[in-house]
């Protein structure tokens, strides 16, 4: 609450009129915030903080003023507060000094003791340093640009303070009035504020067309402030030679010739490899091995199997005219070349040593058991394919559908590992060519023919013209 007072003097001459008001402190505090003194000071200077109109009441040099923050006491005999008299300094400021404080005094009155105390609202205000302006591009660099093209060259500076200017100029000469033509022109200044707080001016210089005497002039990005100025140089070249499109079109051809040889060597591998062998080259590499046969030719009977193809014929007919008179391999036929009298068993084992490749006949079967006549046959002969790793296998089917239910495991495990060649011939000449596709993938899996050039193979062939039917044996 509030009342007014009027004093006056003796003589009535004077007369003053004073307005008491009563209040309480707020809810909790030692302060009523609506009678509270506002003060300041930036961060990290010394701030004085006064405790006000108490000179009216006390002598500032006979009383010792009381500090609190928050209502709590303030322990100003640590260095950063320091209490004289009315004031209070507080040193390097922060923004935790920031708070409500308050000073109290005792006053004495009528011989009765009264705390008289003032709140004050301290703020500590955090100002930012103003940074002078710099430019940040160009930096004495240089672009590339095609003659004729359009370009538009970029000077930005950093800045706190607006107390600057940005220009453009070309050879020491304001940009507008070196060039006096619509062809290069100056764009209005452009402002940006940064998340930082600070600011960004940018001037673009407007090329439409650029001439040959662009390359020659020097562009200057110019700011002036009231230190002084500073410049930073932009220079237009002639771009490089660019051979990042021929790199990539080398890179691609090379991609294409690289897939195109996997593929052609894919396709035409049974026939690169063949070529190979002919050279002279690969003749002269070829190294003496000890064996005197080129493959053993393995086979069932013609009585145990019911083949549309005669075994017998094929094995000894068409297989000697091709792989032995037209393409110079030696063959061992079991039945036709022991020697009368030997044992089969040490026919065989003695042969198989002596020979590079294994090829097995594979023909029509009436039982599993009856698949060779001969046991010793088969199971040396495969021991030494699939075991002993001695000899490689060539397996030949006679007929278009094989069934293999009835083979052999050790069969089934050939051609699941290298697969088989199927005879698609009818015994005429036409069939008996060794370029034929049939016989250029047995010759590629057996082995190199010695001395045989490729001038051999083709008067060796058999010509068309002499087409004959070689009769069953």
């Amino acid at each position: 609450m509030s009342c007014f007072y009027l004093c006056r003097n003796s003589t009535n001459c004077f007369k003053k009129l004073a307005e008491v008001i009563v209040f309480q402190n707020d809810n909790g505090l030692c302060y009523n915030k609506s009678i509270m003194y506002l003060q300041s000071d930036p961060v990290g200077t010394s701030g004085k903080m006064v405790c006000a109109d108490l000179s009216d009441y006390v002598d500032k040099n006979s009383v010792q003023v009381r500090w609190y923050k928050e209502c709590k006491p303030l322990d100003t005999s640590r260095s950063k507060f320091t209490a004289i008299g009315f004031d209070l300094t507080i040193e390097n400021m922060t923004k935790d000094d920031e708070g409500n404080y308050t000073c109290e005094v005792t006053y004495a009155y009528d011989e009765k003791l009264y705390n008289i105390s003032r709140a004050i609202g301290w703020t500590v205000n955090v100002y930012r340093k103003r940074k002078p302006a710099v430019i940040i591009f160009p930096k004495n660099n240089s672009i590339e640009v095609e003659l004729g093209c359009q370009v538009s060259l970029v000077c930005s500076a950093l800045y706190s303070a607006a107390d600057f200017t940005l220009s453009w100029n070309v050879n020491d000469m304001f940009a507008k009035d070196y060039y006096n033509s619509s062809r290069i022109v100056t764009g209005m200044p452009i402002h940006r504020t940064l998340e930082d707080g600070t600011s960004l001016m940018t001037v673009h210089l407007n090329i439409s067309e650029v001439k040959k005497e662009d390359y020659e002039n020097k562009f200057a990005c110019v700011l002036q402030t009231s230190n002084g100025l500073a410049t930073e140089f932009l220079f237009i070249k002639h771009p490089a030679p660019n051979f990042q499109g021929g790199l990539i079109a080398i890179f691609v051809a090379l991609a294409l010739v690289i897939v195109i040889a996997v593929l052609t060597y894919k396709v035409f591998r049974v026939d690169i490899i063949l070529w190979h062998r002919q050279s002279c080259f690969y003749h002269h590499s070829i190294k003496e091995d000890g064996k005197t046969y080129d493959a053993y030719v393995m086979f069932p009977k013609s009585g145990n199997t019911n083949s549309i193809y005669p075994v017998d014929t094929f094995v000894l007919k068409v297989l000697p005219e091709v792989l032995e008179r037209q393409c110079g391999y030696r063959l061992f036929i079991l039945g036709r070349d022991e020697l009368p009298g030997e044992a089969i068993a040490d026919v065989v084992d003695k042969t198989m040593n002596e020979c590079r490749r294994l090829i097995i006949i594979l023909a029509g079967i009436n039982s599993r058991d009856n698949f060779f006549e001969n046991v010793f046959e088969q199971q040396i002969a495969l021991y030494d394919a699939l075991v002993s790793n001695k000899v490689k296998a060539i397996l030949i089917e006679l007929e278009k559908t094989m069934d293999y239910k009835n083979m052999p495991e050790s069969i089934k495990y050939i051609k699941q590992k290298q697969g088989v060649i199927r005879w698609k011939g009818n015994f005429t000449d036409s069939s008996l060519l060794p370029y034929t596709r049939f016989w250029k993938n047995v010759r590629y899996r057996m082995p190199p023919a010695k001395g045989l050039s490729t001038q051999t193979l083709l008067s060796n062939s058999i010509p068309p013209s002499e087409s004959h039917t070689i009769k069953d044996a």
